[in-house]
């Protein structure tokens, strides 16, 4: 049996361009570029392997994603993507501005970014998200590794 590619998350928001792509085995790929750039070497930022969790419970969430980048010119960008467990139908982040940042949230993962290096030390603390489930709650929940 050939091992197949799906994807899970495409879109654009503005000029950026977000596509998370999944395999067996826990198999992800994910690409963040800004569109208006010129395809070209440094002008994307991702990552590829095997970093889902094999069972994850219907309310978790599992970061693969969590952190800043910079593509090219165009400054710092945050973004957190990874794996939603079956229950979890929305995931909102409220900037530090105020403003709030909904979640893309498909075929088991999420993904979400806003410009700028808001999430530098996430890594270490964790990002504070609100997640909505199949049932119409919501949660606070603490997105980390």
């Amino acid at each position: 049996m050939a091992n197949t590619i799906e994807v899970a998350i495409a879109e654009r928001r503005g000029a950026w361009v977000t596509v998370i792509l999944t395999g067996a085995d826990g198999y992800e790929a994910t690409c963040i570029t800004d569109a208006s750039a010129l395809i070209r070497g440094g002008n994307m930022i991702g990552s590829s392997g095997r970093p889902i969790a094999a069972d994850l419970a219907p309310r978790a969430l599992k970061a693969t994603q969590l952190g800043v980048g910079q593509v090219s010119d165009d400054g710092p960008l945050s973004m957190a993507s990874g794996q939603a467990g079956s229950d979890v139908t929305g995931i909102t982040y409220m900037s530090i501005e105020g403003d709030e940042v909904i979640a893309t949230v498909s075929e088991g993962h999420f993904a979400f970014w806003l410009p700028g290096d808001e999430f530098t030390t996430t890594a270490d603390a964790g990002l504070p998200v609100i997640v909505t489930y199949t049932d119409g709650t919501t949660e606070a929940q603490n997105l980390n590794f």
